[in-house]
């Protein structure tokens, strides 16, 4: 009966921080994705013409893939010994599909043609169902990445290198976002590549962003391929302490709602942790681009400029023919369907760029137009805006204040110049989304380093606790900041829940996960991450249009709270809220006399 026979589990060896590093280069490239994704999606959405109340229903398929996916990946991951690996095929099948869905994302609406982007379905226009279809795409590939990357850690470290192991996968994390979410601004700023786009397109910066994404994902994925040999089945067996002569044993896929049934107790408490901290993150990713053109840039028009573009849209729809009227005639529809908020009616930004495309008055004839109903007092002014290259001419908002306060100035002209200002406050506020995206992510890479050394000090418990309540009032303080500069304060304390969120859940998981099922755990505690982003997608954007008149910002406010709810939660984990880092070592002294 030698195959029954068990020996003590092996102490694994510990990795150099260059093996730790190439364990998850590969995961840099996946939130570079990620991070173009999160600061973008909303932005690409409402271009293909997205109302803000259904920003939320769209973001779903990136969770409910997730929660399909990671479970099954897990559960396959720990069931696959082959040349590559055990990990590694699902990197290398992730990635490729996600570039894919990169690439074709912003360009959904060439990919339907002429003839589908005048065809709908459910009420919701072909380009955007395509649309959603790639982000879909995009979701399941990084799942099918995200997970198996995870569990590497935890298949390759010692447990006295889980915390160090995952600080580092976090720092890769951050740089991948930062990277991902300073593109459009960088292409902007730096190389002059335009932030706004014709109606129902896609501006060229955010485009070349997703391109240079692919590319780099790609890349640091096979980086990590090459890089890494995951330990063979023997090996692994020794490690785990398994019997000796049986090598790796197999499980069913039906075993995943065993283990889900017999979780541990700390898996289903951190669970609720991550229920409120992902539902308020989610909140964030979908909400902010909205919220801050909104409060910071300006987005919104008075009832008379409102009133007016609807009347023209209707004169529009009267006098054209073809897809342009059938265009003007769902934007007619969703303006009519707009209410009112506390600062006045907020126009998406299809609507925006195509009104100020000459539905009031068209580009050429604007100058004109505004000059004849300009007093020759006024002619300075005047001049001054004819003089400017027509990529500045309404980045200037001080004289575009002064342009569109001209008491002689026809309300067509008002208009038109409002339309126009206001398409260029959604491409600055979408662009600074990006910014803000890209500071915590920095933040969160910097606080990584710290991450460690905190826990050490105090313990992971704390250091979770401490980085969830700024993350709570990072959120909070964005209610009451109308400077785009003063919104990078609140971006530090959400880096630091989200550097916090992306390593010590885990950390304080690990220790309590057989080995043998470490993939399928990590799959299953996706749950919790899932979840409240699936509800929140259906809830989201009815609270936003009910009880907020569509102005995000109060919603992100609430996504505080909910950071601060987690935090209290967090207290419920039974480990010493100090001094953690003696349990630690005696917990290394334990498992060096089992070895």
């Amino acid at each position: 009966m030698a195959n029954q026979t068990t020996q003590a589990a092996l102490q694994k060896p510990k990795l150099s921080l260059g093996g730790i590093i190439n364990l998850s280069m590969g995961f840099m490239g996946i939130q570079m994705g990620f991070g173009l994704q999160n600061g973008n999606a909303s932005r690409i959405l409402s271009d293909f013409g997205a109302d803000v109340h259904e920003l939320s229903w769209f973001w779903i398929v990136a969770p409910l893939t997730g929660l399909i996916v990671q479970p099954i990946i897990g559960h396959m991951g720990d069931n696959t010994w082959g040349k590559m690996g055990r990990r590694k095929p699902y990197f290398l099948v992730g990635a490729i599909l996600a570039a894919l869905g990169l690439i074709f994302l912003p360009n959904s609406n060439i990919v339907a043609g002429e003839g589908m982007s005048v065809m709908e379905f459910m009420g919701i226009s072909a380009i955007l169902w395509i649309g959603i279809g790639f982000l879909a795409l995009m979701d399941v590939s990084f799942n099918i990445s995200m997970e198996p990357f995870r569990a590497l850690v935890g298949d390759m470290l010692p447990k006295s290198q889980s915390t160090l192991g995952f600080s580092v996968q976090t720092i890769l994390i951050g740089l991948g976002a930062i990277l991902g979410s300073f593109f459009p601004w960088i292409l902007f700023n730096w190389f002059g590549i335009a932030n706004t786009a014709e109606a129902g397109s896609v501006a060229p910066n955010v485009i070349w962003s997703f391109y240079l994404g692919a590319a780099i994902l790609i890349i640091t994925i096979l980086y990590t391929i090459l890089t890494v040999k995951e330990y063979p089945p023997e090996d692994f067996a020794k490690y785990q302490g398994e019997p000796a002569d049986d090598g790796f044993q197999k499980s069913k896929l039906s075993d995943i709602f065993v283990d889900a049934w017999n979780m541990p107790t700390r898996m289903k408490r951190l669970g609720l942790v991550q229920f409120f901290s992902w539902f308020a993150l989610f909140t964030m990713w979908v909400f902010t681009t909205v919220a801050i053109s909104q409060n910071v840039y300006d987005t919104e028009v008075n009832a008379a400029i409102y009133n007016l573009a609807k009347e023209k849209l209707q004169t529009y729809v009267e006098t054209h023919t073809g897809k342009e009227a059938q265009d003007a005639q769902k934007l007619l529809a969703s303006l009519e369907e707009v209410e009112p908020g506390d600062k006045g009616y907020f126009i998406n930004s299809k609507a925006a760029a195509f009104l100020a495309n000459g539905v009031v008055y068209p580009n050429e004839q604007l100058p004109q137009a505004i000059a004849q109903n300009t007093a020759s007092a006024d002619a300075q002014t005047l001049s001054k805006w004819q003089a400017l290259p027509e990529s500045e001419k309404y980045s200037d908002a001080e004289l575009m204040a002064q342009l569109k306060d001209l008491p002689e100035l026809s309300a067509e002209a008002r208009a038109s110049l409002e339309f126009k200002y206001i398409n260029l406050q959604h491409g600055l506020g979408g662009d600074w989304t990006n910014v803000l995206f890209g500071t915590y992510n920095a933040i969160a890479t910097a606080f990584a380093f710290l991450l460690s050394f905190i826990a050490r000090k105090t313990s992971r418990k704390f250091t979770h606790i401490f980085s969830l309540v700024m993350g709570g009032l990072g959120l909070i303080s964005m209610m009451f900041i109308t400077e785009p500069e003063w919104l990078l304060l609140g971006m530090v304390g959400v880096g630091m829940a989200w550097a916090s969120i992306l390593s010590m859940p885990y950390a304080l998981l690990i220790d309590s996960l057989p080995p043998a099922k470490m993939g399928v755990y990590m799959g299953i505690f996706n749950f919790f991450i899932v979840i409240p982003q699936i509800i929140n997608a259906l809830i989201g954007g009815p609270i936003v249009h009910a009880f907020f008149n569509d102005y995000a910002t109060y919603y992100l406010a609430f996504g505080g709270v909910l950071f601060l709810l987690a935090a209290l939660f967090t207290l419920r984990i039974k480990e010493p809220l100090f001094g953690e880092a003696e349990v630690m070592r005696l917990q290394e002294l334990d498992a060096q006399r089992q070895s």
